[in-house]
């Protein structure tokens, strides 16, 4: 069983050494109870199946399961909500079927779904933490009787054995008249501090956690002053993500919520993504180890104090999922081994909230006085002997030969470095640097692009569509783990 003192943050933690232990690290996976789960299996539902969830993670750095109980209702049996998938039936969905219906099979044999995980989980010596979504639909939170409905659902929640119950209010993050968020932010806080009172009134040592945009800003434009709930201790926790941006993310811009969790006590559990490159479900990209270790690795070096592992990665789990869950447990764990860093695409809904990212990069004529940027953040110590290799890799589309294309590292040139060009399918080519006299620094990095000239006959401009490194130790399960693509180029 945790205490409130193992959530101390790092500025409270040599104050309290002498009184209490060491914190406990947090290594979390996300169930959101239905794609790996009440979806997967054929009712009625063994008791195998129920445990799924939990019996998944043995043996793995996973300490803490969250266990998204929220579709439309909840996957309970619950007193004051609808259960989930109780508005469309009869359906026309297999999916809904199953969920609907392995439900019901634990119900007709007296056990409550929820419980069923709770029980298995702290059977394991897993934590549990409920996660409910708060938002969802028009629902608009200045009016009262809408936070009341959504507190009932809580309390009952928080009726369960359960270590926490985290607010995702990263879902459906419309809470208020967009004219009207920032006015009511007061309001939310207001609501957020009496669900936090509320959850520790029903037990000991309760975490009260929160999924939230990546950036204070971000929260703050949607009426979540998320840097109060810090500074006055409503949270235990925030959880840093997009909904439905699920592109790996090596350089996920949550500093803020760091400097603003500082001194409070409270952590930052940023969100792990599984996708290289999503396009859309029908062509999942799923990240290669080196590159979940490389956003892993940035991630600590930025501050997180825990780590969250969303779900859609390959299920089920293999023996490589089981690897990764195992090597998030330490920031140790995947210090001095290769690495993949990737710089996520642009997705338009993220970008509406303020979360873009640099690529794809549009350079749209020659011009020699124009420099174009994608900044990097890479955690590995380039001073060490240790690593073998550094490589920079960029798909740059409408690319020719004769082109007079200038990259920079930190503002020196990369004319001298070894370099590799490939064309592929006639519509882009790899350029494929070796590092050798300048390699990127420790942390923050600035890559710059001119496209000084084209041939005589070609106009138009170019686009750099994807920007790698890979940092090479040389151990030997390197060519095992090398991403194909980069032996294709």
């Amino acid at each position: 069983m945790i205490t409130r003192r193992t959530l101390l943050g790092t500025a409270g933690a040599a104050a309290a050494a002498m009184a209490a232990p060491a914190r406990k690290r947090r290594t979390m996976y996300f169930n959101d109870a239905r794609h790996f789960y009440l979806y997967s299996f054929d009712p009625p539902m063994s008791d195998e199946d129920s445990w799924r969830p939990i019996d998944e993670l043995l043996g793995t750095a996973v300490n803490t399961l969250i266990y998204g109980v929220e579709t439309g209702g909840l996957f309970s049996r619950s007193k004051v909500a609808p259960r989930a998938f109780s508005n469309n039936r009869p359906y026309t969905s297999a999916l809904a079927w199953r969920a609907w219906y392995n439900m019901q099979s634990l119900i007709d044999r007296g056990l409550d779904p929820l419980r069923v995980v709770i029980d298995r989980a702290h059977d394991k010596g897993l934590d549990f933490i409920t996660s409910m979504r708060v938002g969802g639909g028009k629902l608009d939170f200045a009016r009262k009787e809408v936070r009341d409905g959504r507190f009932a659902w809580l309390e009952e929640l928080a009726g369960y054995p359960v270590e926490g119950i985290e607010l995702d209010l990263t879902y459906s993050p419309h809470y208020f008249q967009p004219a009207e968020a920032r006015a009511n932010a007061p309001v939310m806080s207001a609501y957020v501090r009496d669900i936090a009172a509320m959850v520790r009134s029903k037990g000991n040592n309760r975490i009260v956690g929160a999924r939230v945009f990546p950036t204070v800003a971000m929260n703050e434009a949607i009426g979540l002053d998320v840097k109060e709930w810090l500074a006055k201790r409503y949270v235990d926790y925030v959880a840093p993500m997009f909904y439905g941006f699920h592109q790996l993310d090596p350089h996920l811009p949550f500093e803020s919520l760091v400097a603003a969790a500082k001194g409070t006590g409270a952590e930052v559990f940023p969100v792990i993504q599984p996708f290289y490159i999503r396009k859309d479900l029908t062509q999942e990209n799923h990240a290669t180890p080196a590159m979940l270790r490389a956003a892993v690795a940035n991630l600590w070096a930025k501050g997180a104090t825990g780590l969250i592992v969303a779900p859609w990665f390959r299920w089920p789990l293999r023996d490589a999922e089981k690897s990764f869950l195992t090597d998030i447990g330490d920031p140790d764990a995947v210090r001095d081994r290769d690495k993949h860093y990737i710089v996520p695409h642009r997705e338009e809904e993220a970008v509406q909230y303020g979360y873009g990212q640099p690529l794809p990069l549009v350079i749209a004529r020659a011009d020699p006085n124009a420099r174009f940027s994608v900044p990097l953040y890479i955690a590995d110590d380039f001073s060490s002997k240790r690593i073998r290799s550094v490589r920079l890799l960029l798909k740059v589309m409408n690319m020719v030969g004769p082109d007079q294309f200038a990259v920079r590292l930190n503002g020196a040139s990369l004319e001298s470095e070894p370099r590799r060009r490939t064309s592929h399918r006639y519509g882009f080519q790899w350029l494929d640097y070796t590092l050798t006299g300048k390699r990127p620094r420790r942390g923050e990095n600035l890559l710059e692009f001119t496209l000084a000239s084209r041939p005589e006959g070609l106009e138009g401009g170019v686009t750099v569509e994807q920007v790698e490194v890979a940092v090479d130790y040389g151990l030997p399960s390197s060519m095992f783990e090398r991403p194909l693509a980069l032996e294709e180029r």
